[in-house]
């Protein structure tokens, strides 16, 4: 489960940096949530990933300042539940098993995947959609919003991520990423509304997630090719 703020101070040895004890009370409930308790966790300066292998699953976190602020801390927390839940709820295999052919729309594919997910954590529990929302601001923040002027400016990919997440949740985006979303919401509306209302059905069932995707991305007429069942009747 996530881990919620407390005003329980953690135990901190005399011998180690003020925020180990916040590392090891994130990577136990990372693991927890994912499911995975050999779920390699660690912590650096680079950019957050996380990389499935042979030899099981690694997780890298961004490095919690010392003085750990709270908006640090629900950063923090929403990219260890982001990557928990990906574990947890989703099929590597199905996925790459859909996946589109073309590059823009396997863009696309992968962002909704990622809000699916996501969204099955917040529907669940609100401290994981207050995290992950931190995370989501930050994100986007960073990307520098005030500049953002054109769709050309905006991927519309983060705009669907967005707006599945709104339906599957209820969550308004986070204010950094709303001038993405203004500026494609009435093309997608327009387009893939009704596909959009569709996944709030399938939020726990990947398999039909993906097919409907497949659907939204051709209504979009952003060519993503058909899906494998598809593809198997037309040969037959």
């Amino acid at each position: 489960m996530a881990v919620l703020p407390s005003n329980r101070r953690l135990a901190v040895s005399p011998r180690e940096a003020p925020q180990e004890p916040f590392k090891r009370a994130v990577a136990g409930a990372m693991r927890a949530m994912a499911k995975t308790p050999e779920l390699d966790v660690a912590f650096a300066a680079d950019r957050p990933s996380l990389v499935v292998g042979p030899d099981g699953a690694k997780a890298r976190l961004t490095e919690p300042p010392r003085k750990l602020a709270p908006r640090d801390a629900a950063i923090l927390r929403g990219q260890s539940d982001s990557f928990a839940l990906r574990l947890a709820c989703h099929d590597e295999t199905l996925h790459r098993r859909f996946a589109p052919e073309t590059a823009q729309a396997r863009v696309a594919y992968d962002a909704l995947e990622q809000a699916r997910v996501e969204s099955i954590g917040a529907r669940r529990m609100a401290g994981v959609a207050a995290n992950i929302s931190a995370m989501l601001e930050d994100r986007f923040q960073r990307g520098q919003p005030d500049q953002i002027q054109s769709r050309e400016d905006a991927p519309i990919e983060d705009a669907l991520a967005l707006m599945v997440r709104e339906r599957l949740t209820g969550l308004e985006p986070p204010p950094s990423g709303a001038r993405i979303v203004e500026l494609w919401k009435d093309f997608i509306e327009e387009r893939a509304g009704q596909d959009l209302n569709r996944l709030s059905g399938a939020v726990e069932d990947q398999r039909h997630f993906a097919q409907i995707v497949h659907e939204l991305l051709s209504h979009l007429e952003i060519s993503a090719g058909m899906p494998p069942e598809e593809q198997s009747s037309e040969e037959e």
